[in-house]
């Protein structure tokens, strides 16, 4: 059978790492990336060895043989760049966030249930190894009944300019905020009842942000993100037996269970590419025919779209 062929829409940090993560997958092959411009195209394309280029989006999505198109572009792009390709009959898989409001998030989905396409927000985190041990950890009731999350994200000192243009999708919010959102409802799957939060703004963006989301079992998720500070990224579980710590949660390697007398388990998968794990699940369900994912789906890119339009109201209220 032959592999699914990619691609790359952009040239930004990011695209490394995927084109990295689908070269490891068993089902991908990278197959074209293309810019703006020719010049960056073939750029890109000479450092990451890939033979064909374009110097357009409209050029990539035409070509009959790319069967797959990630979009990594600026987030406000994201939604364009997606109906782009789905136009032109390819699955699509979109970096978060997904677009910048709930109701183009849900425009996209509906455009790719009509073309019959399959289509996802990337969210690796809910892929890796140490999250679906976490998960076992917490149904098995390893450190009892869960009763508090911690999330913490610190990004200091973010040296891409268009972050701080809200108009371009910057902000502490849209930047990080998916990683929370997603992993939180994965983990702790009773329904959202409440939300609250607030934020530092800088002249059009928020710079740093805090928010409380209350579960209908009374769990409470207590999390922040900064550009503002420096600090330990990391996710904390507790419960009334122990807790789980996983620094970095969305690329996390490793994850430690800390009982109360002080007895602690680790864990380790130490893949160098950690999208890989997200790969094979994208690469699996276009197998399948699936329209989307049963992990990240269509619920949870629209909850997180959700958030987001709704602590923006608390923000710039």
């Amino acid at each position: 059978m032959e592999k699914l062929r990619y691609g790359i829409m952009g040239t930004g940090r990011i695209v490394d790492r995927f084109v990295s993560a689908v070269r490891t997958s068993s089902e991908g092959e990278i197959y074209a990336i293309c810019s703006r411009t020719e010049e960056s195209a073939r750029k890109k394309a000479a450092e990451l060895h890939i033979t064909t280029w374009y110097g357009s989006y409209e050029e990539l999505v035409k070509d009959p043989d790319v069967d797959v198109v990630y979009v990594p572009t600026i987030n406000f792009m994201h939604k364009e760049h997606a109906l782009l390709a789905l136009e032109h009959g390819k699955h699509v898989v979109v970096e978060k966030p997904m677009t910048l409001t709930h109701k183009d998030t849900k425009e996209l989905f509906e455009e790719a249930e009509k073309r019959g396409r399959f289509i996802m927000e990337a969210q690796k985190s809910l892929f890796l190894p140490v999250t679906a041990k976490v998960k076992e950890w917490l149904e098995e009731g390893r450190i009892g009944k869960l009763n508090l999350m911690e999330y913490d994200i610190f990004v200091p000192d973010v040296s891409f300019q268009w972050f701080y243009h809200r108009d371009k999708g910057g902000g502490a919010l849209l930047g990080s905020g998916n990683y929370i959102f997603s992993h939180a409802m994965y983990l702790e799957k009773s329904d959202l009842m409440e939300l609250k939060g607030q934020a530092v703004l800088g002249d059009e963006v928020d710079l740093q942000c805090t928010f409380l989301m209350k579960f209908k079992d009374e769990v409470l998720a207590s999390c922040k993100i900064s550009t503002l500070a420096k600090g330990e990224s990391r996710c904390v579980l507790y419960g009334t037996e122990g807790k789980v710590y996983i620094k970095d949660f969305w690329k996390a390697r490793e994850a430690e269970l800390i009982f109360r007398n002080g007895e602690s388990e680790k864990i380790k998968f130490p893949e160098p590419f950690e999208m890989v794990y997200e790969v094979d699940h994208i690469n699996a369900c276009i197998r399948q025919g699936l329209l989307h994912s049963p992990v990240m789906d269509k619920e949870m890119s629209l909850s997180c779209a959700r958030y987001t339009d709704l602590l923006y109201e608390d923000y710039y209220s």
